[in-house]
């Protein structure tokens, strides 16, 4: 026979949010589903950009105007995801940083290198495009690493790409 007053297990913090009241005095516990955790929005988050191409493509297979479209793409995912955070949520620098590197992209294609060489074939990157392109790519991996990190999420397929490599450093 079980000890009915066997301390219980261990409260974990997602059980912990999903009381809402302690009642009268031979016990109660009010309860209600709090909708997702602050690590389920994050992972939602990645899944959305696992199936982004612009961040994992080789340079050759990528279209100027879809690589554009994708990362604008991006910076909408962003604003979505950062309305499920409070400002204080440690996912909201990495995905406000996420954002400002879709900005800076969609500036930065615009620099142009007349003496750099870089033809490609018609819709293919320029140089600014390519180098804007790159630097979107790191902060991408940077951010997502942290993210990743934080959340003890594992990042999936392609995505994983992107990540900064821990070896060389």
């Amino acid at each position: 026979m079980k000890n009915p007053f066997k301390p219980a297990a261990r409260v974990t913090a997602e059980t912990a949010r999903r009381i809402t009241g302690i009642s009268g005095p031979w016990g109660g516990v009010q309860w209600a589903d709090p909708g997702p955790s602050e690590r389920e929005h994050v992972r939602r988050f990645l899944i959305e950009l696992e199936d982004r191409r612009v961040l994992y493509n080789p340079d050759w297979l990528e279209v100027r105007s879809q690589v554009d479209a994708s990362v604008a793409e991006i910076r909408n995912i962003c604003t979505t995801a950062l309305k499920a955070f409070a400002s204080s949520d440690f996912a909201t620098v990495p995905i406000r940083s996420i954002r400002a590197a879709c900005r800076r992209y969609l500036d930065d294609t615009t620099i142009e290198f007349r003496h750099a060489g870089f033809n490609g074939h018609r819709g293919a990157l320029t140089a600014g495009a390519f180098l804007a392109l790159g630097a979107f790519r790191a902060t991408v991996g940077l951010e997502v690493a942290r993210l990743a990190a934080h959340y003890d999420l594992e990042v999936e397929g392609e995505l994983a790409s992107v990540l900064p490599d821990l070896d060389e450093a």
